[in-house]
């Protein structure tokens, strides 16, 4: 997630351009991250010492982590945690923008700094982004405040657009509002021992890019079928949730349900997460111990 947003914000202040940002996206999949690179990101070595340690690896048939530690500049346990991060997204997509000369490292480390005030991020919580890890990444963009039951569903939602609809979705940071306009919503409230909704609110047809997925099909507009398509997936997602909950806690599905047209929803505290899924923006309700009002509902 986090090279999609780094990646943004390097558009957003004129960085890069969208043909190259897209271009960088698809060819950092196939690159693997260096080594060298990793250690620096890491603040584990200096650029100077990455770059000795290339210079010496082109004159001897050695590792780069090998050369490293004999000279002193990484453990043995240092290298083999690098190692493991050689697929991470972040990295690589630094990695591709350095090896095509859009940036140099410095720039790049610049940026990124910036880029964390912006965010408004610890440094902890900067390492949970980079890590990719949904379970460590999802959290940070929820608000204060939030039942651990409440963010664990929220967890579930986005994990499951993840694996099912987009892989390289992203979110932004969430914010408690009273009340929203959707052009229509599928949503399902889930009741027992704690009651919770979780709703989709459709904008124009963006709704679109989850329904067909879903699905399987294409839906032209977000009309009432696209709608149950997305109810449906709502089903599927709670279903996993309430499976995962009744050690602990005794729920009941109730059944889902979608609109077509204009609607107000409104409720003292509506958790508004942004998730951008191929680029589209879809908003994501959640609900916890209150009841949800719609609109034309008695």
């Amino acid at each position: 997630m986090i090279h999609i947003l780094f990646g943004n914000y390097l558009k957003r202040i004129g960085k890069l351009d969208s043909d190259q940002l897209a271009k960088v996206y698809e060819e950092q999949k196939k690159v693997r991250v260096k080594l060298g690179l990793i250690a620096v990101s890491e603040k584990l070595m200096t650029l100077e010492q990455a770059d000795e340690v290339n210079k010496l690896q082109s004159m001897l048939d050695k590792r780069f982590g090998d050369i490293a530690v004999e000279k002193g500049y990484l453990t043995n346990e240092q290298v083999g945690r690098l190692l493991g991060m050689q697929g991470n997204l972040y990295l690589s997509f630094v990695q591709e923008i350095t090896n095509e000369n859009l940036m140099t490292m410095e720039e790049v480390e610049e940026c990124y700094e910036n880029f964390q005030k912006e965010l408004n991020f610890t440094q902890t919580e900067m390492d949970r982004l980079k890590s990719g890890e949904a379970d460590l990444l999802i959290p940070l963009f929820l608000p204060l405040g939030l039942a651990e039951y409440q963010k664990e569903h929220i967890l579930v939602f986005i994990k499951t657009l993840m694996r099912l609809i987009d892989n390289d979705l992203y979110i932004d940071k969430a914010g408690i509002i009273s009340e929203i306009d959707a052009d229509g919503y599928a949503l399902q409230h889930i009741t027992g021992d704690a009651d919770a909704t979780l709703c989709f609110v459709a904008e124009g047809n963006n709704l679109l890019k989850v329904a067909n997925k879903f699905a399987g099909e294409e839906f032209e507009s977000v009309d009432a079928d696209a709608l149950d398509a997305c109810a449906e997936f709502i089903n599927c997602v709670n279903g996993m949730f309430a499976s995962d909950c009744s050690p602990k806690f005794n729920v009941d599905m109730l059944p889902p349900q979608y609109k077509e047209g204009s609607a107000t929803l409104t409720a003292d505290r509506l958790c508004l997460i942004p998730v951008y899924i191929h680029g589209e923006k879809i908003n994501l309700i959640s609900v916890f111990n209150e009841k949800l009002i719609v609109e034309g509902e008695n």
